[in-house]
């Protein structure tokens, strides 16, 4: 966020999944589950030396991009940094903010080695970044809605993907039993198979381009259930409202942000602050500029407000019945108060403006771009990934 002219250096909240890891699981008739231990030293589910890479590129990006107002080395006042309490999220982090700055970098002198502070909190007390699937009964009762509607009932059992023959020749193939949750189940094979065949693994013959498809097809309707109509505008707030909430209101709370040791004061949100947004999703190329329906780029703050009224919980919290969804002790402390990145108790109090009319529509983009981003989603796409299967990045 930032103004137009001689107004403050931008403050630049970034959001980034983990690196490249290893499979979640694998399946009974998986031709490498043997070699498991000597595929994925550090285990399933873990990340890999690619991702530690790919990490370390990332804050080496950062670095270059955000040199003119980030401070040579780490500023507590400046950065703070949040993941999962996942150890592929947390090695993320760490080997980001090796990259970001020189002190924490592989091969720094000893004397002169740093390491950079990561902040979590348990899985079951995170209500900022972690997906609320198992512990919503609200959300579960809106994913079963999803699910019963007539427009995914059509498209389920459409000739172009014959859900039920292909589940079943799935299941025959990978000797899982495709009950319960059947297309989260059918995305774990797609995931392991991805994983595999981008560290150059040889797939299994009924792993056809035409089944990969498939399964790909299925996985993006399984994600429209979690975060598509109907009531997008309420799952987005289950899900990656917290974090909208607090990125906004960081923004327009702040009185001053500090930067490499200068005070610069905030405008206040009808003078002139804006929102940018971007989207990294290669690194060969430059990020790409992201606009909200309504609101090129850059917004107006208040603008951006409202239009993510409904995308983001009231005061008081979604109500996700005994999921309490309002930020606990540890996570208010999280907005951002005096000093740029220091934690700080809050001291707004944000308002939900009306909503725009064209809040269905962002209330669904902005789930799935949460859903994406912060690693908690269903499908986490990665450019060498849609490579490997031939598609466009």
């Amino acid at each position: 966020g930032g103004g137009n002219g001689g107004d403050p250096d931008p403050i630049c909240p970034q959001v980034f999944r983990h690196g490249d890891r290893a499979p979640l699981a694998s399946y009974p008739t998986d031709p490498h589950k043997e070699a498991v231990s000597a595929l994925w030293p550090r285990g399933l589910g873990q990340l890999t030396r690619e991702g530690v890479r790919q990490q370390l590129e990332l804050g080496h990006f950062l670095r270059r991009r955000y040199k003119s107002f980030l401070s040579p080395q780490y500023r507590r006042e400046e950065v703070y940094i949040r993941t999962t309490d996942f150890d592929r999220t947390l090695e993320s982090a760490q080997a980001n903010l090796a990259g970001l700055f020189p002190e924490a970098a592989p091969g720094s002198p000893e004397a002169d080695w740093r390491p950079i502070p990561v902040h979590t909190v348990p899985v079951a007390e995170d209500k900022l970044l972690r997906f609320p699937m198992r512990s919503c009964p609200r959300y579960h009762e809106l994913l079963r809605e999803s699910t019963e509607a007539a427009e995914y009932q059509e498209v389920l059992g459409s000739p172009s993907l014959c859900t039920q023959d292909f589940l079943t020749r799935l299941s025959n193939f990978t000797g899982l039993t495709l009950v319960g949750e059947p297309l989260h189940r059918a995305w774990k094979v797609l995931d392991t198979l991805i994983c595999q065949v981008t560290h150059g693994l040889p797939l299994p013959s009924w792993a056809s381009p035409d089944v990969l498809r498939t399964l790909a097809q299925i996985s993006a309707l399984d994600i429209g259930a979690h975060v598509g109509p109907p009531r997008a505008a309420e799952k987005a707030q289950l899900t990656g409202g917290e974090v909208w909430g607090w990125e906004v209101g960081k923004v327009g709370a702040l009185p001053s942000a500090r930067v490499s040791g200068r005070c610069h004061p905030l405008l206040s949100p009808s003078r002139n602050i804006t929102i940018s947004l971007f989207y990294r999703n290669d690194s060969a190329r430059l990020p790409l500029s992201l606009s909200l329906p309504g609101c090129p780029a850059p917004c107006p703050l208040g603008h951006f407000h409202q239009l993510t009224a409904s995308a983001r919980p009231p005061v008081h919290g979604a109500s996700c019945h005994d999921y309490e969804t309002t930020t606990p002790p540890s996570d208010r402390s999280l907005r951002w108060g005096s000093s740029w990145g220091s934690p700080r108790p809050e001291t707004h109090n944000p308002q939900v403006l009306p909503t725009a009319t064209t809040v269905p529509l962002l209330a669904g983009a902005v789930a799935l771009l949460a859903v994406l981003s912060l690693g908690l989603g269903l499908l986490a796409w990665r450019p060498g990934c849609l490579r490997a299967l031939g598609g466009a990045v």
